[in-house]
């Protein structure tokens, strides 16, 4: 049916878990200590990776942090940011500053909501 609108019309996205906690236990074979460790070695990590992102320079720069983001989130069971990390990976890099500002933005707002999560499944994190 048309509507007059020549624009299609984008089904709005699936908003994906915060924390995975069951992929992270099965990725760390159910060792408690393993997947504190992990999950702080990922928190460690978080913050320059997504300054990395904020900061990128170059398409390449763009491109690798976004991916790096995206690979160590699907290892932690962080499947929120693993989502806008890989719709980051696919943005235009040239073009639109002001949509990668925003989306980097959701990134980091994703971020703090994963610390929460991962803190309160495992509250001996630091």
């Amino acid at each position: 049916m048309a509507t007059g609108n020549s624009k299609a019309r984008r089904p709005s996205p699936v908003r994906a878990v915060v924390f995975d906690e069951a992929h992270l236990r099965h990725y760390t074979m159910q060792d408690q200590m393993l997947a504190v460790e992990v999950l702080d070695l990922f928190l460690t990590q978080m913050p320059a990776t997504i300054e990395l992102i904020a900061t990128a320079a170059t398409a390449s720069d763009w491109t690798y942090a976004t991916h790096a983001l995206k690979g160590a989130a699907a290892s932690v069971g962080a499947c929120r940011l693993q989502q806008l990390a890989a719709d980051l990976e696919g943005m235009e890099f040239s073009g639109n500053e002001q949509a990668r500002r925003l989306r980097t933005q959701e990134l980091k707002a994703a971020a703090v909501e994963f610390r929460r999560a991962a803190r309160q499944a495992f509250p001996e994190l630091a």
